[in-house]
């Protein structure tokens, strides 16, 4: 899940990724809505606001709301995205991280340390 986000793979398996943590997740859960939210913000930067794998992001994102704080409509929907933070990459896609690394239990396959060291070096 982590390289799919990392890395400009195929947005749909990366969407398939983050809705199976979405599924496998509490419903009460935030990390359902971070995931959710990582699905759009992974299909919006990759895919474009008009394509089919952002309005099912956009749907998954939908349905969390409602299925965690009984979201009706879009005033609502904008204030549970802001109180979530949903709406600030660098605070969401943290988070993530912070799921996956518990979803792992640091028994990782990657040297992602390396790899991350590598991707900041690329970018300064």
């Amino acid at each position: 899940m982590w390289l799919g986000v990392t890395f400009p793979i195929d947005p749909e398996l990366t969407v398939a990724m983050l809705q199976h943590l979405v599924e496998e997740s509490p419903k009460e859960a935030g990390t359902r809505a971070i995931a959710a939210a990582t699905a759009h913000y992974v299909t919006s930067m990759r895919c474009g606001a008009e394509n089919n794998s952002t309005f099912f992001a956009l749907q998954m994102i939908v349905s969390v709301a409602d299925e965690h704080s009984h979201v009706t409509d879009q005033s609502m929907f904008d204030l549970w995205r802001k109180n979530l933070q949903l709406d600030k990459p660098e605070v969401f896609l943290e988070k993530l991280s912070g799921a996956v690394d518990q979803l792992v239990a640091d028994d990782w396959w990657v040297d992602r340390d390396k790899i991350k060291a590598k991707l900041d070096a690329e970018g300064k």
